[in-house]
């Protein structure tokens, strides 16, 4: 009864929400503000909440919420945030967002975002991290760009989408392990070459990213973080335009990890560990390329990550050993099979704010992430010490439809099967293919 009543609370406001469009990253100039256009203070309700105070600042107030219900096979699990010796079986419905924020603007050189995930308030889980983006950026010039605060680390192109913009209900196993995630830090930033879109970031963060962490604890200092992206063909008016339109994207991070038990684990979708720390000591590095290209209704994505962990000094004698070594990539295709999608990725004709059926998108991904070691002498071995590491991968499938019911809602019903090469380890004894089902309700302004 909890459960239906919490959704209909949240139901309520996304279907009041919806009389009225809204952008999620710029306010719209023809709001139609509760108080006269002459007075300071202006409360508009068109788009998000949002409160103007004359031309000085803006606020605007967010929301994001991800209801879920899932089946596992087998139908254990371990919990997120939390350590555990045993699984235990998972709860069919499971809010994995509850997110409330303030963005906005000071001037016209100050950006910033205020955003907290409130999961443990609605009865779910904890967050070893619950404080989200969490910055102010100063507009310099055109070219350069200030941010200050906890933010993502320019690092991969699927891990820097915002949550209620993925393609599927989760992300790709090789995002979620090897790219950083947020931290706290500073970065410039900036577009330039406004004919090919491109942009650049450049960062130091105080650690290493919350995705690396080991139980909330970081795993390594100081890290520096690059990415270019773009559409540098664009200008290229000789290709056909269909090419010229590609993105394109390159991304670096380097950062010393803390000495022990520190290195990069893999683990299914529902926590199950095949692939355990190592003991590292040195510098961890990560190179990273992604692509995108949409043409109508179709859809292609691609990314590769390769990552390197030095164990200086971990071997039994105290030798250096090879470095650990972890690789992924991913492919994803989508086609737009009813409706049509626009840029920001809202439906052309959207259900209830329009006169249409919003958008249906049909998408597959196959997700491949490997860890094992640069040569090494001896035979091949599980041992935190082993110079030379028993490789281990992981194979996925994400399939299923996503129905875009309007700016503010939408439904996910996909299918997630991964499987194993080695299942020794600490999976469940005995089975090396994990199947995932969930059906999503998300709710975003």
């Amino acid at each position: 009864m909890r459960t239906f009543l919490l959704i209909g609370l949240l139901l309520l406001p996304g279907r009041l929400l919806a009389q009225n469009p809204s952008d999620e990253t710029s306010l719209i100039e023809d709001d139609e503000p509760v108080a006269s256009s002459a007075e300071t203070l202006q409360l508009s309700f068109k788009n998000r909440p949002s409160l103007r105070i004359g031309e000085f600042a803006n606020i605007d107030f967010k929301t994001k919420w991800h209801l879920d219900f899932r089946g596992f096979d087998p139908p254990k699990w371990d919990a997120p945030a939390k350590v555990t010796a045993l699984p235990s079986t998972p709860p069919t419905f499971y809010v994995t967002r509850a997110r409330l924020g303030l963005k906005g603007k000071v001037t016209k050189y100050f950006d910033y975002e205020i955003e907290r995930d409130m999961r443990q308030t609605v009865g779910s889980d904890h967050e070893w991290h619950p404080w989200k983006d969490n910055y102010v950026d100063f507009n310099a010039h055109r070219w350069l760009q200030v941010r200050a605060g906890k933010f993502k680390v320019p690092f991969g192109m699927e891990a820097n989408l915002s949550e209620d913009r993925l393609d599927f209900a989760f992300k790709s196993r090789m995002s979620d392990v090897l790219a950083p995630a947020r931290e706290r830090g500073v970065m410039l930033h900036a577009q330039f070459l406004r004919s090919s879109r491109m942009q650049y970031q450049g960062g130091v963060f105080r650690y290493d990213g919350e995705a690396s962490d080991i139980h909330g604890v970081p795993t390594a200092g100081r890290t520096y973080a690059a990415r270019l992206t773009g559409e540098p063909l664009r200008s290229m008016r000789r290709l056909p335009r269909n090419i010229r339109h590609i993105y394109l994207g390159v991304a670096v991070t380097r950062g010393r990890m803390f000495d022990g038990l520190n290195g990069t684990n893999g683990s299914t979708f529902s926590g199950f560990t095949y692939f355990d720390h190592f003991y590292v000591r040195g510098n961890r590095q990560r190179f990273g390329t992604e692509l995108s290209w949409v043409e109508g209704p179709v859809t292609v994505k691609g990314e590769y990550i390769h990552m390197s962990e030095e164990r200086i000094g971990q071997g039994i004698r105290g030798e250096n050993l090879p470095d650990i070594l972890s690789r992924g990539w991913y492919v994803l295709g989508g086609w737009n099979v009813l409706g049509k999608l626009k840029s920001s990725g809202r439906p052309k004709n959207p259900l209830l704010t329009g006169r249409g059926f919003g958008s249906i998108e049909v998408s597959g991904r196959l997700d491949v992430l490997t860890f094992y070691s640069a040569p090494g002498p001896g035979l091949p071995s599980r041992s935190p010490r082993a110079p030379t590491i028993l490789p281990n991968s992981e194979r996925t499938w994400t399939f299923g439809p996503t129905w875009y019911l309007n700016r503010f809602v939408k439904i996910q019903a996909h299918a997630q099967r991964e499987r194993l090469t080695d299942i020794e380890r600490k999976a469940v004894i005995g089975r090396d293919v994990f199947w995932t089902g969930i059906i999503r309700l998300q709710l975003a302004m």
